[in-house]
């Protein structure tokens, strides 16, 4: 399949675009709800650390629509690995039927912010956390665990522990061979396979901060229309994992 964490190249190299593209889509779902709704969706952290405080002033409204967003959260992941799991054994479109639901579910939001221009309703919020929910829990299967497309306070902390790893890796690398040895381990150093995450976590910051920029600059100016181009990059990838040519294992051209 084209969204694999398989050992070849062409495997890594899709799944990793797949990551980057949904870490824009969560970035720029997470900000074009704040600006539009008053609240992120797509950490779970601060929506825990909303209850205990509501619960804690006593802000029983404030409590309840945090507990939603959780609840939401969760339903949402449910629903992924539910249709994850019911197409396993798919040659390909595994993923379709997940990102399909994040599609008609951000359509329907952005016609529903159309329609009633400055509404708050809870719903809208329920929806876009469970879209959250959903792609983080995606991502999460596709990539065996190794990413999270919602949040970057694990994609951070990857990266600090990966730059004691690299100034190791440098410094072991050249030892006894003074300059020219460093100079060389930090020219190696873009394109070491030990650092392949830490390029992938750092592609993952930076497109999450791509949507989160993105995503009000075309809401101010645009409004819900501004929730299409998440839709547009998720169908972008449901026509990938569609492909037959993207499904082609290698050396399949040779044996034709």
């Amino acid at each position: 399949m084209p969204f694999s964490t398989e050992s070849s190249p062409s495997n890594r190299r899709a799944y990793t675009v797949l990551s980057l593209l949904l870490a824009a889509v969560a970035g720029e779902v997470n900000a074009t709800g704040f600006v539009a709704l008053g609240m992120h969706t797509s950490h779970m952290s601060g929506n825990m650390a909303a209850l205990g405080e509501s619960l804690a002033q006593g802000e029983r409204h404030l409590a309840v629509l945090a507990a939603q967003l959780l609840v939401s959260f969760v339903l949402g992941a449910v629903c992924a690995a539910a249709l994850l799991d019911a197409s396993r054994h798919r040659s390909r479109g595994r993923h379709v039927a997940a990102l399909l639901v994040e599609v008609l579910l951000l359509a329907g939001i952005g016609m529903a912010l159309g329609a009633s221009p400055g509404t708050r309703a809870p719903v809208l919020l329920w929806g876009l956390s469970f879209v959250m929910g959903l792609q983080n829990a995606l991502v999460t299967r596709v990539s065996g665990a190794v990413v999270r497309t919602t949040h970057v306070t694990g994609v951070l902390t990857d990266i600090g522990i990966q730059v004691v790893r690299m100034f190791a890796w440098v410094r072991d690398g050249a030892r006894g061979q003074g300059l020219p040895g460093v100079v060389r381990q930090l020219r190696a150093l873009p394109s070491a396979i030990e650092f392949e995450r830490t390029r992938l976590h750092l592609g993952l910051a930076l497109s999450f901060l791509v949507g989160c920029t993105s995503g009000p600059f075309l809401y101010m100016r645009h409004g819900p229309a501004a929730l299409g181009l998440p839709c547009a990059v998720l169908l972008l990838l449901i026509g990938l994992d569609l492909s037959p040519a993207a499904h082609r294992h290698p050396g399949s051209a040779s044996r034709a």
